[in-house]
């Protein structure tokens, strides 16, 4: 056999393996991704098919279905699971203490992302009616927050709605109608879904 016979074999061969290596590289759907296309029921369903409670949880809140979402949040061993509860019993407003609890617990453990975790605990003091508190502790971290969204967190993403939503909230209880104006916003064009709360905190 000569040399073009085995040339176009090992070609037909390496295309064949190229070919079955592209379509292995497909990528997958999965709930985390679907979250990110703002297709949260489908997002569900996807966790509920692949045993994945904490993505399941995050796109019920997104879906202001808050209850359910603490149910596979509790199913969850991440540790930003805490985190879901406390806010998902936020924006019930219910069970307030154990929300406060579980903020403190989170921020003493993982306290290099404390802007962000200090605004939740801040926006649990504020639907438990301590303003306050909420405010100091809103105001010791809204520089850092505000370069946070300015500089590093610039792409629309529907995991870091939630925060914007919570951001413009303590903003206007703060006196700051404009800026809390553009957050939530902001917070509806990234995909944050309920805004039944912001009037009543």
């Amino acid at each position: 056999m000569s040399i073009w016979f085995w040339a176009i074999l090992i070609a037909i061969a390496l295309m064949g393996w190229l070919a079955a290596w592209m379509l292995a590289q497909k990528p997958i759907t999965n709930a985390q991704q679907l979250i990110q296309q703002r297709r949260y029921e489908d997002a569900v369903m996807e966790a509920n098919r692949t045993n994945d409670p904490l993505h399941r949880a995050e796109a019920l809140k997104l879906l202001g279905r808050y209850d359910e979402a603490i149910a596979s949040y509790r199913q969850s061993t991440d540790p930003s699971a805490r985190e879901g509860i406390a806010l998902s019993l936020a924006h019930l407003g219910r069970n307030l203490d154990e929300a406060r609890e579980l903020m403190e617990t989170q921020i003493a453990q993982f306290p290099q992302i404390q802007e962000f975790q200090s605004l939740a605990l801040a926006y649990v003091l504020l639907r438990a009616g301590d303003t306050e508190s909420a405010l100091r502790l809103f105001r010791d971290n809204a520089e850092l927050l505000e370069t946070r969204f300015r500089d590093d967190y610039t792409d629309p993403d529907p995991m870091l709605s939630e925060t914007l939503y919570l951001y413009g909230t303590l903003a206007d209880a703060n006196g700051q109608e404009a800026l809390a104006d553009s957050l939530w916003r902001q917070a509806k064009q990234w995909g944050w879904t309920d805004f039944r709360n912001r009037l009543q905190a």
